[in-house]
């Protein structure tokens, strides 16, 4: 059908309203929102506890997903009737050829549901912890890879290792060289493959009716290690005041909980309360790996403890270079040491960043490989537009609007499934998902589709070679 100037009826692009065609999407719509209901149902129920119901869940929500593509394509393809021709003739096609573009928006959707949910998921996490230390400090700490215990030495092996820590923290130029000493209870278990426990402690867990339901370990594995005895120097490097160690105070402390000593615990039973250690509040350190927990040495000498020096903080005039940190680990190497520097894991944000530009590039490559075949669909109808005076510009437009309306309901799909699914396994947390990754969404739903749609838009508007014959 014509219009009175030659060119194709825009009001007209092919059966796109026939009914099988219709009935078809409204079917797909049906399946898809039972699939979607099912697998949000199961991982609401399963609480990341209950596998199968996971499994089935994700299994739902991914099978459910491409059902979307079809009348999802059928309702762009609506709300483009007042566009002008090309964009219009555009969604038509897509519409008229569901099959294929509905496949396309599938993997387009499936690709940018993955990154979108991961995206969401970290941004909804808790801020990521503090350094654990600054590009200027070491800890360095006795080793045993097999035990929690500090390794058994005999003086003269306490003196060498002495020895050899204080020499490397010449070559270095540390000012700053704090041993760190724990205690050590006669009536300590000794591990199997040797080593004592040092001296702990740990905070009791009360029900709701204040009984004591469980005793959490807080030392050692806690932040800043083991409870290293308070010498004056490892205070006066935190910044604590030596007054607050008074005659009443066993222990100074980050914890607000109850705290025991876990070697008076050890025999702790239901109902029997271990006696509760007189301890004080201390101010969180600047970075994670500094003590978090003091032990008076007034205690030490009441109880008939000792002393064992487990480990060394040292930090340097400035930076440590790698070289510096290379001669820390071969020092700590030959003498059964252990060496922590500053962490330079990555951060959540690269994460972030990480997931949104690979879910982009693999939805354009999955676009790429199925926008020129939907266009092939249309070759009729783009001759016919070429021979009755379309200019290279309606052909650009023809592929562009193509390439940007999958791109954008893809994305569009994807994050709507992906906030489904964190809603579902979240279901007891769902104030996390109101931390809305702003940036990385806005790439996905804006970004992609806008270089789906310029890329195209670049790489279409050749003439067809034959304007009387298919290719």
């Amino acid at each position: 059908m014509a219009s009175p100037g030659g060119l194709p009826d825009p009001g007209y692009a092919g059966p796109v309203d026939a009914p099988s065609a219709s009935a078809a999407a409204h079917r797909s719509a049906i399946v898809a929102v039972l699939l979607l209901t099912a697998g949000y149902v199961c991982l609401r129920q399963a609480r990341l506890e209950n596998e199968l119901l996971i499994v089935l869940g994700i299994a739902g929500v991914v099978i459910g997903l491409p059902f979307l593509g079809p009348p999802a394509i059928r309702v762009a393809a609506a709300a483009g009737a007042r566009l002008p021709v090309a964009p219009r003739l555009a969604l038509r096609d897509l519409a008229r050829h569901q099959a294929r573009s509905g496949a396309a928006l599938a993997g387009i959707s499936l690709a940018l549901a993955v990154p979108a949910l991961v995206v969401i998921e970290s941004a909804g996490s808790p801020p990521p912890p503090r350094a654990n230390l600054s590009d200027r400090q070491l800890m360095i700490r006795l080793a045993n890879p097999y035990s929690e215990g500090i390794p058994d030495r005999t003086p003269a092996q306490a003196a060498a290792t002495e020895v050899a820590v204080r020499d490397f923290t010449v070559t270095v130029g540390a000012p700053i060289v704090i041993g760190l000493d724990v205690a050590m209870d006669q009536r300590a278990r000794r591990d199997p493959v040797g080593g004592r426990t040092p001296v702990s402690i740990g905070e009791l867990i009360r029900d709701a009716q204040n009984r004591i339901r469980s005793m959490y370990g807080l030392e050692p594995g806690d932040g800043g290690g083991a409870l290293y005895v308070a010498s004056p120097e490892l205070m006066r490097y935190l910044g604590i005041d030596p007054g607050k160690l008074g005659p009443g105070t066993e222990v100074l402390t980050v914890h607000p909980g109850t705290i025991v000593f876990l070697s008076d615990a050890e025999d702790f039973k239901q109902g029997e309360v271990p006696p509760p250690v007189p301890s004080a509040p201390m101010a969180r350190p600047a970075y994670e790996a500094l003590p978090t927990s003091l032990l008076n040495p007034a205690t030490v000498q009441r109880r008939g403890w000792t002393t064992v020096r487990a480990g060394w903080l040292i930090e340097a005039g400035r930076p440590l270079t790698t070289a510096q940190v290379a001669a820390a680990r071969a020092m700590a190497v030959q003498n059964g040491l252990s060496v922590e520097t500053k962490d330079t894991q990555a951060s959540l944000m690269q994460l972030r960043a990480g997931a949104t530009g690979a879910g982009g590039v693999l939805a354009l490559g999955v676009l790429a490989m199925t926008v020129g075949l939907i266009r092939g669909e249309a070759a009729r109808d783009l001759r016919t537009l070429t021979a009755t005076g379309a200019t290279r510009r309606i052909r650009r437009t023809l592929t562009a609007t193509t390439a940007g309306a999958l791109a954008f309901l893809g994305a569009v799909l994807g994050v709507a499934v992906a906030y489904l699914t964190l809603a579902g396994i979240q279901a007891s947390e769902i104030g996390r998902l109101g931390r809305v990754p702003v940036v990385e969404l806005a790439i996905t739903l804006v970004g992609v589709p806008l270089v789906a749609a310029a890329a195209a838009w670049l790489l279409a508007g050749r003439e067809p070679r034959s304007l009387v014959r298919d290719a």
